[in-house]
């Protein structure tokens, strides 16, 4: 009895440290929300959390990608490089070269694809670890972005500036006037990005490759086909959020993605996609994109120092990896 005891209460134990490892990050927002309302005279304010919605955008979207990748049971490091590089081919498009917003988008696109291709490249045909891969192009995208813009920053005259063509997709509103447009291509995202995940034959895929990619490909998936093509969404997806990230600042500079590359992928893994692959709601990476964003945004109401919000930022991202553990444990 003793030990048949014993073991209910190991399995009970386990149990709740599952419990706490997917859905404590959403306790914990709600509690982080109520306090910042109690604490605060603007938290709960309309315009504030239409300011949260809006500055995780960026992180969000590209936190898609990210998830994607994550979901094979791999990792890209590129996606803050991408963005910045992105964002400075769209600024050096419009400003210094004269192309009209929607080529110098489509080019700023097909940069992130074509990184996201030869990342998928490497990681597939070279066999080399994806975190290395991406760890070594991220380098070399940042000292492109460094070369094209020379230390400076891309902008344009006052009153003459091409960038504020694209403004509409950082402070534009819509629905009477009232949402904003970076929340709306945000949620379009994820929806987007749902029902491929859900109903169609390319997110069952990304799954299965993730769950054992042996398997996957002795049931006749091209393994290596679904690997590359997931690594391109996520190239592309970082560079859309490299357009709107020009779009928010009205400048392209080479360092310009720099600090979001820990808050996509602390989004991604604190949202439950497991680290191994095979496992993740795209939605709960949406939740926890807004949870960190809601995190900065109430530290800076609260008067807190960008240190300490530093600190508060790398204490969240090993919460998140210890929760990807707990995730594992066996019931």
């Amino acid at each position: 009895m003793t030990g048949l005891s014993t073991t209910m209460s190991g399995s009970g134990q386990r149990r709740i440290m599952h419990s706490l490892a997917e859905y404590g990050f959403v306790v914990m927002f709600f509690l982080w929300a109520v306090y910042l309302t109690l604490a605060t005279d603007n938290f709960a304010t309309t315009d504030n959390i239409f300011t949260i919605l809006r500055q995780a955008a960026i992180i969000g979207i590209t936190a898609i990608g990210a998830h994607f990748v994550i979901l094979m049971g791999d990792m890209d490091l590129s996606a803050a490089a991408v963005i910045s590089l992105s964002g400075v081919v769209m600024g050096e498009a419009m400003v210094n070269q004269g192309f009209a917003p929607i080529p110098a988008a489509l080019a700023a696109l097909v940069v992130g694809a074509l990184v996201g291709l030869a990342n998928g490249l490497i990681v597939t045909q070279l066999r080399i670890n994806a975190i290395i891969t991406t760890l070594g192009t991220s380098s070399i995208l940042s000292g492109i972005a460094f070369t094209i813009t020379q230390g400076k920053t891309i902008y344009g005259e006052r009153g003459n500036d091409p960038i504020d063509k694209i403004e509409f997709l950082s402070r534009n509103r819509v629905l009477g006037d009232w949402v904003p447009v970076p929340v709306i291509i945000l949620f379009a995202c994820y929806i987007i990005a749902f029902i491929v995940l859900r109903y169609t034959a390319y997110g069952a895929r990304v799954y299965a490759v993730g769950n054992n990619e042996r398997a996957a490909w002795l049931s006749g998936i091209k393994v290596d086909r679904i690997r590359i093509a997931t690594f391109v969404v996520a190239g592309a997806l970082a560079g859309f959020a490299g357009i709107m990230q020009v779009a928010r600042q009205g400048t392209a500079t080479a360092g310009m993605g720099a600090d979001f590359l820990f808050p996509i992928l602390t989004a991604v893994v604190l949202g439950g996609a497991s680290l191994r692959g095979g496992r993740g709601k795209v939605f709960s990476t949406l939740v926890a994109a807004i949870f960190l964003t809601s995190i900065n945004n109430g530290m800076v109401l609260l008067g807190i120092d960008i240190y300490t919000q530093n600190i508060v930022s790398g204490v969240i991202l090993v919460v998140a990896l210890s929760m990807d553990r707990l995730r594992t444990l066996r019931l």
